[in-house]
């Protein structure tokens, strides 16, 4: 009995199978090997628990002169010093010691001195100020570069949020060009055909005046001639 598969491009017939009324598919011997799951062949499972039996040969073996070596610990270098601790013994000497009269000197507080008439820097050096500089005057010219700079005579205050609008802005009336102008666009005027890049025949007879034709040419300066 022969069965028929029917696709949407057209149909085929399949081999008549006797006493059967569907199709039977054959594996061959390399498809079932190749399916058959992957083995490990040196696997190893887990150790049963922390502590093993150990062998005889294992017990009794013995250690080279190099792997002792080796097991050695690190030692420390020769000019290594450990912490020291937070509590030490101070010296007699250094608790009878008495400080000298130079070093009593750098350890007293630089004295402060009056800002007006001193500028002392980030180190300490102080700038007193001459009696003549306090009494000079400035002279005519310092004065005048001295005073602020002036607004320009174009210059513009902002103006109020709040002003009066004259009378005849008030009772002015649009005319009718600026009505047509100010109505919105309507939607039937609007074209679907429109092509913006359909160049009018008009636009393609016109020709530049001479004037456009002197601003077209490039500047001589900046022209570079080509080389050969």
């Amino acid at each position: 009995m022969a069965s028929r598969i029917t696709f949407q491009s057209g149909s085929i017939d399949l081999p008549p199978i006797p006493n059967s009324g569907y199709a039977q598919s054959v594996t061959s011997s390399r498809l079932e090997a190749l399916s058959q799951p992957r083995r490990a062949i040196y696997y190893k499972g887990d150790r049963p628990g922390p502590i093993w039996p150990v062998r005889q040969s294992a017990m009794q073996a013995g250690c080279s002169a190099r792997l002792e070596q080796l097991g050695q610990p690190k030692t420390l270098n020769n000019q290594y010093y450990f912490d020291r601790t937070a509590y030490m013994m101070v010296t007699r000497g250094a608790q009878s010691a008495e400080p000298s009269t130079r070093l009593q000197q750098l350890s007293q507080p630089l004295p402060r001195k009056q800002v007006q008439e001193y500028k002392e820097s980030e180190w300490g050096q102080t700038f007193p100020v001459s009696d003549n500089t306090k009494k000079a005057t400035a002279s005519a010219r310092v004065e005048q570069l001295a005073e602020a700079k002036g607004y320009n005579k174009f210059f513009r205050d902002e103006k109020p949020i709040q002003w009066n609008v004259p009378v005849g802005a008030l009772k002015a009336t649009a005319n009718l060009r600026l009505q047509q102008m100010s109505r919105p666009r309507s939607r039937t005027m609007i074209k679907d055909d429109f092509d913006p890049y359909k160049v009018s025949l008009a636009a393609r007879r016109v020709h530049a005046t001479p004037r456009v034709e002197e601003l077209c040419v490039p500047v001589p300066r900046k022209v570079r001639s080509k080389k050969v």
